[in-house]
């Protein structure tokens, strides 16, 4: 099944079409990749330089109009800016909606700044494509909000979600120090989160360092915050 994801933002001028572009080559056959500004301009030469410096094709991309997918149904709607979140959120309340929030390179007028968002944007896509490809039986994680819950139910879970909402980022043993709990069982449940795309993880030597997946959709960011903000018995300092 192909899956359709539209990129948002204001000009449409270079993040949610570097986006587009990138997504369309990583994605492959099984993607569907578009986008759209709530007040189109024309694709930034600059932008369009930074994807075929990472080799990405930038044949056939243009700025387009929300309005043209109107009444279209998309998998995922993606805003890469605070004010198209605001703006698109409700619009999209039908469909899943994802808020990336990303720098404007055009702000910041240097080729350095295009590069650089070319690139994250291109991280932060190999991610989500990674989350989806761990999609299973028991739902995605971003489409079913009771497997969610579910995973937050658990107390040592949920402590570990909520020391890495505090640090940002924990490596294993950090989180064995924390939680008094074994290292078998702490890798095990931070496999278990990695696999339902809660979290994403590094390696460094000998050690694997985990952090929030910063694709989550908005409302399972407040959740984990308001739990967080709430709970000081899980605010167990490093």
């Amino acid at each position: 099944m192909t899956t359709r994801v539209l990129f948002v933002c204001t000009a449409n001028s270079a993040r949610s079409i570097m986006a587009e572009a990138i997504l369309r080559q990583l994605g492959g056959a099984d993607f569907v990749a578009e986008s759209a500004g709530t007040e189109p301009a024309q694709p930034d030469e600059r932008a369009l330089a930074a994807l075929e410096k990472l080799g990405f094709t930038t044949s056939g991309l243009r700025s387009s109009r929300l309005a043209e997918f109107d009444g279209q149904q998309f998998d995922y709607i993606i805003s890469l800016c605070d004010r198209t979140r605001h703006e698109c959120q409700s619009r999209f309340a039908s469909q899943n909606f994802l808020a990336w929030d990303f720098a404007d390179p055009v702000a910041g007028n240097t080729l350095e700044l295009f590069d650089r968002t070319a690139l994250q944007l291109k991280e932060r896509i190999e991610m989500f494509l990674r989350v989806l490809s761990h999609a299973s039986d028991r739902g995605h994680l971003f489409d079913r909000p009771q497997s969610f819950f579910k995973i937050m139910a658990d107390p040592l879970r949920l402590q570990m979600i909520s020391l890495l909402a505090q640090h940002g980022e924990l490596c294993v043993c950090d989180l064995v120090e924390a939680t008094g709990m074994s290292q078998p069982k702490v890798s095990r449940h931070l496999a278990q989160l990695r696999d339902y795309g809660l979290l994403i993880d590094r390696k460094t030597a000998r050690w694997v360092h985990y952090r929030i997946n910063p694709a989550l959709p908005d409302w399972m960011r407040h959740v984990i915050n308001t739990v967080n903000d709430y709970n000081l018995n899980y605010q167990t300092a490093r």
